[in-house]
């Protein structure tokens, strides 16, 4: 329960305006506060907080915060801004929206985290769980925030999870949590790797031995992390396929990470009870979900795919080895996490056929492609032009690939909208066929 009444809600994204609307209906006075002014904000949110009702102020965070009994904090807000450090000085909780949500909740919660993995993860997840007659809502950073799911009539709730979220919980208790991988990411918030891994240990942080924490014992950095868990303990390993009664090669999504995404989301379902026969109709029928390898259309003998959610070159390298053989013709760049490129730009000169730069990034990949001795590279100022030059250099049989290994906010509000308007280019641009299905 919540038992402060006066609320600040640092940030009018999505995230913050479902925990203002939760807490208005349960009766607190609500404070919204926004650094950006007014007029950069959505129509969309305005109108949202218009229909709240609520006191809001844009522009940045005024001593009015410090009014509050609670703040809950959006993900995207650094920790170390001035308004959080004074309040942590006058002994103000500071929370974020998926702590607020774990208060309101009372049914199991399954809750995924990882660097690459956890959007399919969550969903495939979801369709296993729905498959075998469970009422499930699938919500966290897909979906619908987890602060406005209702559990009433639930069976399990199923969350995905980021690092900037699980920051600021406090008694969080997912029954099941779920790690997939570790990848250098999001190291400009989190300063180095050792914060990173931090921070995503905070999954498992409260559980006992009630709970259970599944986990890629393939994966160096999270089997060391699930040695200090306090919860029981279900590995997954890709040389061991005996949670699961298909061939891998019948699994439907394709790659080396799809594999270890299907392990996970079986592991779970296996401790859910799910039976072995509905998990493998489901995995050979499951399409993947949308902006992860997705596959938009074909032209001229030229397949385009959106993997706008490879936001790091991690995620990217994955996707290069999914079409290892193929001539690829890489779309690559967007706003700069930090991450070390050494490794993805000698995979690059190794898979891929010709690559076009665009955004904030262009500079530090021409240079590190340059460094690993790769050459075959051109710059565009947008997606469009991208589109239109890599579809130039692509002969029939090759495929089309945005996989950016880069944030979106230098170009788009994230990488949702990125997907999509690459999406909505190719139908202009390319035309040809329709687009496979996939999970929205």
């Amino acid at each position: 329960m919540i038992k402060e009444q006066r609320i600040a809600v640092l940030g009018l994204a999505k995230s913050g305006l479902a925990a203002a609307e939760r807490l208005k209906g349960l009766g607190k006075q609500v404070f919204l506060s926004e650094t950006k002014p007014r007029s950069q904000i959505s129509p969309a949110s305005l109108k949202a907080l218009a229909e709240l009702g609520l006191e809001a102020e844009f522009g940045g965070h005024s001593q009015k915060v410090l009014l509050a009994d609670l703040i809950v904090i959006s993900p995207g807000i650094p920790l170390d801004i001035p308004i959080v450090r004074q309040a942590a000085a006058k002994g103000i909780p500071v929370i974020s929206e998926i702590e607020l949500a774990y208060r309101l909740l009372t049914k199991p919660i399954i809750a995924i985290t990882g660097t690459n993995g956890k959007t399919t993860t969550t969903t495939l997840i979801g369709e296993l769980l729905k498959a075998a007659g469970k009422k499930v809502a699938v919500a966290g950073n897909i979906g619908e925030p987890l602060v406005l799911v209702d559990d009433t009539a639930l069976d399990y709730i199923i969350a995905e999870i980021s690092s900037y979220q699980l920051e600021t919980i406090v008694d969080f208790r997912p029954w099941i949590s779920v790690i997939l991988n570790i990848q250098p990411d999001h190291l400009v918030r989190h300063g180095d790797m050792s914060g990173y891994i931090k921070a995503k240990a905070r999954i498992f942080i409260n559980q006992t031995g009630d709970d259970y924490l599944v986990f890629n014992e393939d994966d160096p950095a999270v089997k060391k992390m699930a040695k200090t868990a306090s919860c029981r303990l279900k590995g997954f390993s890709k040389d061991c396929f005996k949670i699961i009664t298909l061939d891998p090669k019948e699994i439907k999504i394709p790659g080396r990470h799809n594999l270890e995404n299907s392990l996970a989301a079986a592991t779970v379902a296996d401790i859910c009870g799910v039976d072995k026969q509905v998990v493998a109709e489901v995995l050979k029928n499951f399409p993947g979900v949308e902006h992860r390898i997705e596959m938009v259309a074909e032209g001229n003998g030229v397949t385009y795919y959106n993997d706008s959610k490879a936001t790091n070159p991690d995620s990217t390298l994955v996707a290069l080895e999914t079409f290892a053989g193929r001539g690829i013709v890489l779309i690559l760049g967007g706003k700069d996490k930090g991450t070390e490129l050494a490794t993805l730009s000698k995979k690059i000169k190794e898979f891929v056929k010709f690559v076009v730069l665009i955004g904030e990034a262009t500079d530090r990949f021409a240079a590190a492609l340059k460094q690993a001795g790769y050459s075959a590279v051109s710059r565009v100022n947008d997606l469009e032009a991208a589109v239109r030059t890599a579809g130039a250099k692509a002969v029939k049989g090759d495929i089309v690939l945005l996989s950016p290994a880069c944030a979106s906010f230098d170009m788009f509000a994230n990488f949702e909208e990125r997907g999509r308007v690459f999406k909505q280019i190719v139908k202009e641009v390319v035309g040809g066929s329709e687009p496979s299905p996939s999970f929205k």
